[in-house]
């Protein structure tokens, strides 16, 4: 992929003919990432494990200038009606916010109670992520927002990770999606050519080398657009809360795969207090974290090919027993499982829709995007590394 400089001049000038800004006033930019997870999925909020790699020169840039005016002017060039909205703390109330103006505002105000700042600024913003596509477009914008206003107002003591959390519950309180912690975690830490391994109770990560230049990471939108605010999401966080509840654990995240066996076969035992398919999600629950954490002794050892096996196993319990893919990625996935040098397939984020991941011998590239592009024409592909986390930095004089 290219570099961010062509994102920042379209940001820029977003936010220059918007408001009506001299070319020669000095501004100041937030990026974030977005993301990949290689393996763990739906075990972040499960206190699991994950483990994400930052999307190189892909996430957003947001561009932004203090003001006098108490209100916070947010402007987007992405293609929502409207694509402008001006926030007056005191007046508006939130319902009021567009859906996807309310990821800014909540970190804006999630960022006063961390910094004990009074927010009043001009933003633009700008992103080269497809929205709804699974590629954390969300938390790359919260992430981005949070560092501009960090230089903004010289903000400095605030912790990554109580950096982390504040964009969290920005999603959480404001755009009312319960996501777990791994979106917003790599969208600050990514490392260029490194993984993020993440325990999701402890918050302790660990940076794992990936970046073998004899393999890349191919990133295949399905196009079709998944909302985590929709109910599925939730329904399924509900039910593993519900099971870890009743096995008389906090979370699915202490149980190993034995334990969830012999709780659902004890003989006489009621389940009819939990919701339908109780079994199943939590079972790829346990079974997912175990992958993750031996999808990393792989990277580092360097099996490959096991690694390449766990991605594999993941996407069909993903398919059978968490039930969040669809025919798109599912025939995504098989014409990359089919294809010569490819060493795994999955799907990515949140599912119902959105992106899978293809690890794929660099010599064998051309052959996967020939075959996807013939046998998957909905579909669009690019081959991606492993980028750096959120950085801010002066525009102009």
């Amino acid at each position: 992929m290219s570099d961010l400089s062509s994102l920042q001049e379209k940001t820029v000038n977003l936010f220059n003919s918007t408001y009506k800004s001299s070319t020669s006033e000095s501004l100041t930019a937030g990026y974030a990432p977005g993301r990949v997870n290689l393996i763990g999925e739906h075990t972040d909020y499960n206190n699991g494990y994950v483990f994400p790699m930052a999307l190189a020169n892909m996430g957003t840039i947001a561009v932004g200038r203090r003001t006098d005016k108490g209100e916070i002017n947010i402007v987007t060039s992405a293609e929502v009606t409207p694509n402008m909205f001006c926030y007056k703390p005191g007046k508006s109330g939130i319902e009021e916010v567009p859906q996807w103006a309310r990821y800014v505002v909540g970190v804006v105000k999630c960022f006063e109670e961390v910094s004990s700042q009074t927010v009043s600024v001009d933003l633009a913003l700008s992103s080269n992520l497809p929205m709804g596509a699974g590629l954390s477009s969300s938390a790359s914008l919260e992430v981005a927002v949070f560092s501009l206003l960090e230089r903004l107002y010289n903000v400095t003591n605030i912790s990554k990770i109580d950096k982390i959390k504040a964009c969290q519950k920005a999603e959480h309180k404001f755009a009312n999606v319960p996501c777990g912690i791994m979106d917003q975690f790599i969208a600050t830490l990514g490392d260029v050519d490194h993984a993020l391994f993440i325990n999701c109770q402890t918050d302790e990560f660990e940076k794992v080398p990936f970046g073998d230049k004899t393999l890349l990471l191919v990133v295949t939108d399905t196009h079709k657009k998944h909302e985590l605010a929709g109910g599925e999401y939730a329904k399924r966080r509900a039910t593993c809360e519900a099971v870890a509840k009743s096995i008389g654990v906090p979370s699915l995240g202490e149980v190993h795969i034995d334990q969830l066996v012999k709780h659902f076969c004890k003989p006489g035992s009621d389940y009819s207090h939990l919701p339908d398919k109780s079994y199943p999600r939590s079972r790829h629950v346990v079974t997912e974290i175990a992958r993750a954490k031996k999808a990393k002794e792989c990277l580092v050892s360097g099996d490959i090919t096991l690694f390449g096996q766990l991605m594999n196993q993941s996407h069909k319990s993903l398919a059978d027993d968490y039930q969040v893919t669809c025919p798109e990625l599912d025939e995504v996935v098989r014409v990359a499982w089919e294809t010569e040098g490819v060493v795994g397939s999955r799907m990515t984020g949140g599912g119902f829709g959105g992106c899978a991941i293809t690890l794929v011998k660099r010599d064998a590239e051309k052959v996967l995007l020939d075959r996807l592009n013939k046998l998957c024409p909905y579909s669009s592909s690019f081959s991606t590394t492993a980028g750096s986390g959120a950085y801010s930095w002066d525009i102009g004089v």
